[in-house]
């Protein structure tokens, strides 16, 4: 008996058709209900794919559903920042072969290969009233210093620590700006 599984059915969604928490409700990348998905036999994940479509302007993104949500900044040691624009995206690094970047492009940091391409999703549970992390990385990723499982939500928090991979190469500070509008 095969086991069954949760998929995105949103084509346009990074997670498209890859298998989600057996308990999810909606995907956690872009929101869409799984009440409807087709409950397909479980198989190995096909690789993600970036979304291709450009960011909304950052005092539109902040607003979803009536609610405003905080804007997620990544620091660097080197006091280079990352913002995520959109409620949701991917932390990674460029994919040379096709020139695809992620939301959040860590391509320029050093020892940036032991960042995946697709290292983790990064998206605001509007339930919760947090951002959330899911790994999805070889090297692994490290939430103030623990390790993440890999396919599962963790919620971030103002003043977390993120590393990305071992030996502590990539490490981020998370913060949470607040904007009134």
């Amino acid at each position: 008996m095969a086991i069954q599984t949760h998929r995105c059915p949103e084509p346009s969604c990074s997670f498209f058709n890859q298998v989600l928490p057996h308990n999810a409700k909606i995907c956690p990348m872009c929101g869409t209900s799984l009440a409807q998905a087709v409950q397909a036999p479980a198989m190995v994940a096909s690789t993600a794919r970036y979304a291709q479509t450009s960011p909304p302007s950052p005092q539109l993104s902040s607003i979803i559903n009536n609610q405003e949500r905080p804007q997620l900044k990544l620091l660097h040691p080197s006091e280079q920042s990352f913002l995520l624009l959109r409620e949701s995206g991917v932390i990674g690094r460029q994919n040379l072969s096709n020139g695809m970047r992620p939301e959040i492009d860590l391509t320029a940091l050093p020892h940036a290969g032991i960042i995946s391409r697709t290292h983790a999703h990064l998206y605001w549970d509007l339930a919760r009233q947090a951002y959330m992390i899911i790994d999805d990385s070889r090297n692994g990723s490290y939430l103030n210093d623990k390790l993440l499982p890999r396919g599962a939500p963790h919620s971030l928090s103002h003043g977390d620590k993120l590393q990305l991979g071992q030996d502590g190469l990539i490490c981020l500070q998370v913060e949470l700006i607040h904007n009134s509008i």
